[in-house]
């Protein structure tokens, strides 16, 4: 099948698998918010690596993965404590009275995104899901090509996603100067949200 069929359709399955709000996204909001689109951008870019990463485990470990229930299970646990512990974190986290945007930023930021989406582990789980689902219609993943090109585009799917919050965000801190007193707090729920839909999703 054309490589590029394959590009592509990792492409727009990641985008679309990107958009909800999620650990990188929150961090990505959140960051370019405080410190401007410089520091959502290394954000991004750190976190895209991962998504490579965690796709092409995905892909080359599906036979591993769907003969070993076991192993999905201690991510879903795993990403519940953490959507737990950032959400108690940022909930009691002080914010600062007004929203201070600039173009400056640390050089973290690049391995703030990458810690994050080393963190974002849900990407192996989604990926296996679909790649079982996209094995089933007709796509193989057992060339090492193949797998390569298709963990490419889901990376630069995700990037783009990425791209569309820091925009986002830009959007929210020249239209609303105050939001930057309830940010963590909304962070901190939205996190306590996404540990109790992980938990509701294990029964």
């Amino acid at each position: 099948m054309d490589l590029i069929y394959y590009f592509f359709i990792a492409l727009i399955l990641s985008l679309l698998g990107s958009l909800p709000i999620g650990i990188i996204t929150l961090t990505i909001i959140q960051k370019t918010i405080e410190k401007g689109n410089q520091s959502g951008l290394m954000i991004s870019l750190g976190a895209t690596i991962m998504e490579f990463v965690y796709t092409y485990i995905a892909l080359i470990s599906l036979d591993l993965f769907t003969k070993n229930l076991a192993i999905g299970n201690y991510i879903n646990i795993f990403a519940i404590v953490i959507f737990f512990l950032l959400g108690t974190y940022y909930f009691f986290k002080k914010t600062s009275p007004k929203l201070k945007q600039t173009s400056e930023y640390d050089y973290f930021d690049f391995l703030r995104g990458f810690i994050v989406g080393l963190m974002n582990m849900l990407i192996v789980p989604f990926w296996i899901f679909l790649g079982i689902w996209l094995k089933s219609n007709g796509m193989a993943f057992d060339d090492h090509t193949c797998i390569l090109i298709f963990s490419l585009g889901a990376a630069i799917g995700a990037f783009l996603a990425f791209l569309a919050y820091i925009w986002f965000s830009g959007f929210i801190s020249k239209k609303v100067k105050t939001i930057n007193q309830y940010t963590n707090k909304v962070v901190g729920v939205l996190f306590l949200g996404l540990g109790v839909f992980q938990l509701i999703q294990m029964f």
